[in-house]
């Protein structure tokens, strides 16, 4: 927790009180719009629903030292969604953001989470009903539906391209489930971090599923979910590997496999 002490008595210490610069939109104590970053930024990046604000609460835990008292109010401070805020501040030389983009030029350096697509979908598929959208299993299993511009292996297999030469950590989130602290162990290299086996251990603990699931009932999340009308269910449903098995025809997963047999992924 003493690393974002720091910060936050920094935070606090440099903004002034004459707010926003009108010309250049920043305070003079870091605040940022969204599309200025730098090349030593990182950027958390996968398909909707492939463990992206699981990676996003594992970075605030494993690099700022968060501990158990951790809200979404603080974590969207620390490691901010791209879509959710025009602006964000930079408190570090290296600032974490949470992404479901294709490719880009400043995304340099990007921790890149890969999952079963047919959970992936199972997953958007819930988050949508809940959210009360119209939207059929059908028209996502075959892709037909664009989600964030194209399909999950054409998002995948962009990534895997590379066009802009980022360097790129790939993690499966299937490991982030049965092995954590071996990825949590790739992580602090990729990111030249050192971390004690007790520091990853409360990682892994902080990011557990259960924990995700209580955090999820607190004031600040209830509020981001009414917010944007998701009005049942659970962002954090299942932390599932394998559901679609029981809740997706069979056709539509043989069509899913047919259309994705390219894809830089390989089905169990």
């Amino acid at each position: 927790m003493n690393r974002i002490r720091k910060i936050l008595s920094k935070m606090n210490s440099s903004v002034s009180s004459e707010g926003v610069d009108q010309q250049s939109f920043k305070f003079p104590g870091g605040l940022f719009p969204m599309q200025e970053t730098n090349p030593e930024d990182v950027f958390i990046v996968g398909f909707p629903k492939s463990g992206n604000t699981l990676m996003q609460h594992i970075i605030t835990h494993l690099v700022y030292g968060i501990n158990k008292e951790i809200s979404t109010t603080m974590v969207l401070l620390i490691v901010p969604d791209v879509y959710a805020s025009s602006h964000y501040y930079r408190f570090n030389s290296t600032c974490f953001f949470k992404s479901h983009e294709r490719p880009q030029p400043n995304y340099k350096k990007v921790i890149y989470l890969l999952r079963d697509g047919r959970e992936s979908l199972l997953s958007y598929y819930h988050m949508v009903k809940n959210m009360g959208g119209d939207i059929k299993m059908e028209d996502l299993y075959s892709g037909k539906i664009s989600i964030h511009g194209g399909t999950w292996h054409e998002h995948i297999n962009e990534w895997k391209k590379n066009p802009y030469g980022a360097n790129i950590l790939f993690v499966k989130y299937e490991d982030l489930i049965t092995n954590k602290m071996e990825v949590l162990l790739k992580l602090c290299d990729f990111l030249s971090l050192e971390r004690t086996n007790e520091e990853l251990k409360e990682v892994v603990d902080y990011t557990s599923f259960n924990f995700m699931k209580n955090l999820e009932k607190n004031e600040d999340w209830t509020r981001m979910k009414n917010e944007v009308n998701f009005n049942k269910g659970n962002f954090v449903r299942k932390g599932s590997l394998d559901s679609f098995k029981e809740e997706v025809p069979e056709e539509l997963l043989q069509l899913f496999i047919k259309n994705s047999k390219n894809t830089f992924y390989n089905f169990q």
